[in-house]
C-alpha cells in the first residue's frame, strides 16, 4: 500500500468518522428541536381550546360549537384535535395535512413521546378535546434536510480526497524521484540526481541525497587515487628490495660461492691453512648479507619500535642514514617519556620520520637535519626540518600523500613546506585523545 493511499485514506476516514459524529450532533439536537415545536404548538393549541370554551358557555348549540372547533384544527401540521364523548367515543377528529413518513428507523431515534393534551368541555356531562401531536410532517421535513446534509458531507469528502489525493501526489512526486535515484547510488551510480523541487522539506531531501551522491563519488575516486598510490608504493617497494638484493647481496653471494669453491680445491690439495682464510672470507660476507637483511626487514617492519620504543626507532633510522652520509650533522630532540603512546600513534610517528629523512637526504641536499618530538598535555608534535632546497614539486607525491593518509588515519594534521629562514619542513600534531578512543575501544 503505498504511502499517498495511506495518507488519503487516513485523511477519508477522518471526514467519514466527522460527518458521522456531524449527523449524530444534528440528530439530536433535531430530537430536541421537534420537541419543542410539537409541545409549542400543543400549547397553543391549548389556549385556543381555552378561548373556545370561555364562549362555549354563552352558546346556544355547544355540540356544534365543538364540532366546529376542531374543524379548526384541519390541515394542522403539528396537531390533531379529537372530540371525544363521555363514553370514550370520538365525536369528531381533525385531518392533519398529509406527509410521506420518514423510514421507521430515522423516525424511531428522532420520536420522544409526549402526552396528548386533555381539555374537558365546560358543559355538563360535556366531551373531552384530546390534542395529540402529529409527527410525521416535522420528521418527513427533517428528514429531506438530512438527505440534503448527507449529501453535501459526501460531496464533500469525496471531494477533498480527491483533491487530497491530486495535491499529495503533486506533493509526492519529488519523493517517488528520490526513491527511484537511491538504488542507482546505491548500486554505484553516484552521477544519479534527484529532483531538488516540491515542498521544502522534499528540496532538502533532494539536495541532500544529491550532496551524499556527490561525496561518494569523490570518496571513491580518493579511494581509486589511493589504491593506485598503494600499488606504486608497492612496486617502489619492490623494486627498491629487489635493487638491494641485487646490488649488495647478489656480489656476496656470488664472492661466497667463489670462495666455498676454493675452500673445496684447498682442502682437496691439502692447503688447510689458506683454506680457513677462505672460510673466514665466506663467513663476512654472511654476517654482512646478515646485516643487509635486517636493514631490509627493518624498512618493512620496524622491529625496534616493538622491541625497544619510538625513540630507539628514531635513533636507528638516523644511524642508517648517517652510516651512508657521514658529512650530514643529525640534531634530535626526544621525548623522556613515550609511557601511554598507542601503537597506532608510534608507528605514524616512525613512518613520518622514516620518509621526511629519507626525502631530506635524497632530494633535498642538505647540511643538518633536525627530528623533534614534544609531547604536549593533548597532542604529540612531529617535526623534521633540514636546510636544504628541494624543487618544489607540481602535484603532491606519493611519499607526501601517504604521510597525509597515516596522520589523518589518526586524526592528525601534516604541514610540509618551505621552512623559514630557508629549507624544508614537515610537521605533524597527532591528539593523545584519539590513541586514548582507540585504547578504550
Amino acid at each position: 500500500m503505498s504511502l499517498r493511499f495511506r495518507i488519503v485514506a487516513a485523511i477519508a476516514l477522518v471526514l467519514v468518522l466527522g460527518s458521522c459524529l456531524g449527523l449524530a450532533l444534528a440528530g439530536w439536537h433535531a430530537r430536541q428541536w421537534l420537541r419543542e415545536e410539537l409541545v409549542s404548538a400543543q400549547g397553543s393549541g391549548a389556549l385556543e381550546v381555552s378561548r373556545a370554551y370561555a364562549d362555549l358557555k354563552h352558546s346556544d348549540q355547544p355540540a356544534q360549537d365543538l364540532k366546529d372547533l376542531i374543524a379548526t384544527f384541519d390541515g394542522n401540521r403539528h396537531l390533531q384535535a379529537v372530540l371525544i364523548g363521555p363514553d370514550g367515543r370520538v365525536i369528531a377528529a381533525s385531518t392533519p395535512t398529509p406527509a410521506t413518513p420518514p423510514p421507521g428507523w430515522f423516525a424511531a431515534l428522532l420520536r420522544e413521546a409526549i402526552t396528548p393534551e386533555r381539555l374537558i368541555a365546560p358543559t355538563a356531562g360535556g366531551p373531552t378535546v384530546e390534542l395529540r401531536p402529529v409527527y410525521a410532517n416535522d420528521m418527513a421535513a427533517v428528514w429531506a434536510e438530512f438527505l440534503d446534509l448527507d449529501l453535501v458531507l459526501a460531496i464533500t469528502s469525496l471531494g477533498g480526497a480527491a483533491l487530497v489525493w491530486v495535491v499529495l501526489g503533486r506533493s509526492l512526486r519529488p519523493l517517488q524521484a528520490v526513491g527511484e535515484v537511491l538504488p542507482r547510488i546505491g548500486a554505484g551510480d553516484y552521477a544519479a540526481q534527484a529532483p531538488e523541487r516540491g515542498p521544502p522539506e522534499l528540496v532538502r531531501l533532494g539536495r541532500g541525497v544529491n550532496e551524499m551522491a556527490r561525496r561518494l563519488g569523490a570518496m571513491r575516486a580518493h579511494n581509486r587515487a589511493l589504491e593506485e598510490q598503494i600499488l606504486t608504493l608497492q612496486d617502489e617497494e619492490r623494486a627498491d628490495i629487489a635493487r638491494d638484493l641485487h646490488d649488495e647481496i647478489g656480489p656476496h653471494l656470488f664472492a661466497a660461492n667463489v670462495d666455498a669453491t676454493m675452500v673445496a680445491s684447498l682442502i682437496a690439495s691439502g692447503r688447510g691453512e689458506a683454506a680457513m682464510t677462505q672460510v673466514r672470507s665466506i663467513q663476512a660476507a654472511i654476517a654482512h648479507m646478515q646485516r643487509l637483511v635486517r636493514d631490509i626487514l627493518g624498512r618493512l617492519r620496524p622491529t625496534r619500535l616493538v622491541e625497544l620504543g619510538l625513540s630507539a626507532a628514531v635513533l636507528d633510522l638516523i644511524e642508517f642514514w648517517r652510516a651512508r652520509r657521514p658529512e650530514l650533522v643529525f640534531e634530535t630532540r626526544l621525548p623522556d617519556d613515550e609511557g601511554g603512546l598507542s601503537e597506532a600513534v608510534q608507528e605514524t610517528v616512525y613512518r613520518l620520520v622514516q620518509e621526511s629523512l629519507s626525502n631530506a637526504v635524497r632530494h633535498g641536499a642538505p647540511k643538518t637535519v633536525s627530528v623533534s618530538l614534544e609531547r604536549g598535555a593533548k597532542a604529540l608534535k612531529v617535526e623534521v626540518l633540514n636546510d636544504g632546497a628541494p624543487a618544489a614539486p607540481a602535484a603532491p607525491g606519493f611519499g607526501l600523500t601517504g604521510m597525509a593518509e597515516r596522520v589523518a588515519s589518526v586524526g592528525g594534521t601534516l604541514e610540509a613546506g618551505p621552512a623559514e629562514g630557508g629549507g624544508w619542513r614537515v610537521a605533524a600534531m597527532l591528539p593523545l585523545a584519539a590513541q586514548a578512543r582507540e585504547e578504550a575501544a
